[in-house]
């Protein structure tokens, strides 16, 4: 027998799942999640102990408190990876036939709507801005006192660890924080929610405006920063339908870049006394002609996004599902 022909034979079949439900590839990207964030932390803990000699014990406290920044670190970055890079690629290996096409990666991005999302992300920011302060001023009823509590003191530790991360005089620190802030997260996340959990949602519900809506609110609610809930939702649609409309991941991988890492350049700035302007206030405008202006502008861009679009949405509903379920 021809030696091509055994190895053939003996090769795992790519996809491995072929023609199974959506429903089944959202339970298993779920999985994967699971097991890569126990992973992750699992490979940062050894990296302590061998390189640092920190114990678990020891280690426990490290990410809660951050009480030494570098293996704080550490944690931070390989948990990331564990939860958001490696989840995706494992399920494109198992349900994609071409795994780097269906997660957006090989398609180059249009310019023009390339251009609009990165605009929108600038002139959007004091509509984002409002949307968070009508967020913080929300007020649960008095029944709710016992969640509105721990809602409130989840974002009090948020920030807290928010500040002690960002907190850097250094460039070298400044380096280390865009990786961790801006570079991971916008890599990761974007291609578990945008790549993988949008396009399956918009198969389970056959509906793929229901797979953005949903995506960029579970986006949304895994950050427990819950009185930046909207705002962050809203960007979640913002990103969802530019890689609706542009068919390339790298879109609102930029687009997701560009507002993490804008953020971590304007605390580092006024940390180091190079601006007076505070994160808090960043984007923020109290003239109601400029927000009405933020507002028109965002809709400009969406508009052009929309009418620049070269992605095709039942594409992208056929990236993870056969087109005989849908």
């Amino acid at each position: 027998m021809p030696l091509n022909r055994l190895s053939d034979r003996n090769m795992i079949p790519r996809p491995l799942f072929k023609d199974t439900s959506s429903g089944f590839q959202l339970f298993t990207f779920l999985f994967l999640m699971l097991f890569g964030i126990l992973l992750g932390t699992l490979g940062g803990l050894v990296i302590l102990k061998l390189f640092l000699g920190i114990g678990v014990a020891e280690a426990g406290s490290l990410l809660k408190e951050a009480i030494d920044l570098n293996p704080a670190r550490i944690l931070q970055i390989t948990s990331q990876f564990g939860l958001f890079i490696l989840p995706p690629l494992a399920f494109s290996w198992l349900f994609m036939e071409k795994p780097l096409f269906s997660l957006g990666f090989s398609k180059i991005a249009n310019r023009k709507i390339l251009l609009a999302g990165l605009m929108l992300m600038f002139a959007g920011l004091p509509f984002i801005h409002f949307l968070a302060e009508m967020n913080e001023s929300i007020q649960l009823p008095a029944s709710l006192s016992n969640l509105e509590a721990w809602m409130k003191d989840k974002e009090e530790e948020a920030k807290r660890l928010t500040d002690i991360f960002l907190g850097v005089s250094s460039i070298s620190g400044l380096m280390i924080n865009l990786l961790m802030i801006a570079v991971i997260p916008a890599l990761g996340e974007e291609l578990v929610f945008r790549s993988v959990l949008q396009p399956v949602l918009g198969k389970l519900f056959r509906n793929i405006h229901f797979g953005i809506v949903i995506s960029a609110l579970v986006f949304s609610l895994m950050h427990f920063q819950f009185y930046g809930l909207i705002p962050r939702f809203v960007l979640g649609l913002f990103m969802g339908y530019f890689y609706y409309w542009s068919g390339s991941i790298w879109v609102p991988i930029l687009m997701h870049f560009l507002n993490n890492g804008a953020a971590v350049i304007v605390y580092y700035l006024f940390f180091t006394g190079q601006s007076n302007v505070p994160l808090e206030e960043f984007g923020a405008m109290e003239n109601i002609p400029l927000l009405i202006l933020s507002i028109v502008a965002s809709a400009a861009l969406l508009y052009a996004g929309f009418r620049w679009k070269t992605g095709s949405g039942k594409d992208m509903l056929n990236k993870p599902v056969p087109e005989d379920r849908i």
